[in-house]
């Protein structure tokens, strides 16, 4: 399908009549990078790859949770899970490393990938992605998040996802 755009997502979003604040800022290639505030939750986006199974998994968590990967293996009833390459984030979602967002999901028209969001994640609020780009951010109610789901005929899965321990 090619490089996933901003553009895509502005007609999308204006095709299925989404409101969204834009918040233009410098690229950030992780969240420890933003030195911005958005009126929402900031979260982390990451895709993840079984290693037996070679399932796909979006994950969405809090952007300061530090992902006990193990234990969302477990969880997932995978053995291992792992980053996925930044060839396959391309081939899959059109996207290259920090700027990884679920806005570019339709680009996964094939549904290879399983969308997870941690249930630590307030869905009264506003959420904060990128627009297939790392140099702005999109400010999204999540309501109109899961109609933007809903229109791509994705169902999410809700889960506790497990922190890492800090070391002492």
């Amino acid at each position: 399908m090619g490089k996933a755009t901003a553009e895509e997502v502005y007609q999308l979003l204006a095709d299925w009549a989404i409101p969204y604040e834009k918040v233009e800022h410098q690229a950030v290639f992780t969240v420890a990078e933003i030195d911005f505030t958005i009126d929402g939750s900031d979260v982390k986006n990451l895709l993840l790859k079984g290693k037996k199974s070679k399932k796909y998994y979006f994950v969405i968590c809090p952007g300061q949770k530090r992902l006990d990967i193990k234990a969302l293996a477990k969880g997932l009833n995978e053995r291992h899970l792992s980053f996925a390459s930044e060839a396959v984030l391309f081939d899959l979602l059109g996207l290259t490393k920090g700027s990884v967002t679920p806005l570019a999901l339709p680009h996964d028209t094939e549904h290879q990938i399983t969308l997870v969001i941690d249930e630590a994640i307030d869905r009264t609020q506003k959420i904060g992605f990128h627009p297939n780009t790392n140099t702005a951010t999109l400010v999204i109610a999540f309501s109109d998040f899961q109609r933007f789901l809903t229109k791509l005929g994705i169902e999410p899965h809700y889960l506790p996802i497990p922190e890492k321990q800090r070391e002492a």
